[in-house]
């Protein structure tokens, strides 16, 4: 992380609110300690996020003293910037994508 805060401009660490998020916070915090975090985090707000999740984001950014940065995936689709589709990908289509 420390390398990362250095090598680019504007790094930021994405936060979904899971365990994963939550243990990447924890150890920027102990990577910059006892500076600040240098970068922020940033929320991408899917709008199916139970009130628990935000509210503990919030609560977590205000004990550390991190910068927030929240987007809304519904602003992106008002805005054009991405189409919203619906309906099940077809076979041909899933088949041909790499799976882990």
């Amino acid at each position: 992380m420390r390398e990362v805060a250095a090598q680019f401009e504007k790094p930021v660490l994405l936060f979904s609110g899971g365990k994963d998020s939550i243990t990447l916070v924890r150890l920027a915090v102990k990577a910059f300690y006892p500076a600040k975090v240098p970068f922020p985090l940033m929320h991408i707000d899917t709008g199916h996020n139970f009130p628990e999740t935000i509210e503990f984001r919030d609560r977590l950014v205000k004990e550390l003293g991190l910068e927030l940065i929240v987007r809304n995936v519904q602003d992106s689709i008002d805005e054009g910037k991405v189409k919203e589709e619906s309906g099940v990908m077809p076979v041909e289509t899933c088949c041909k994508l790499p799976h882990f």
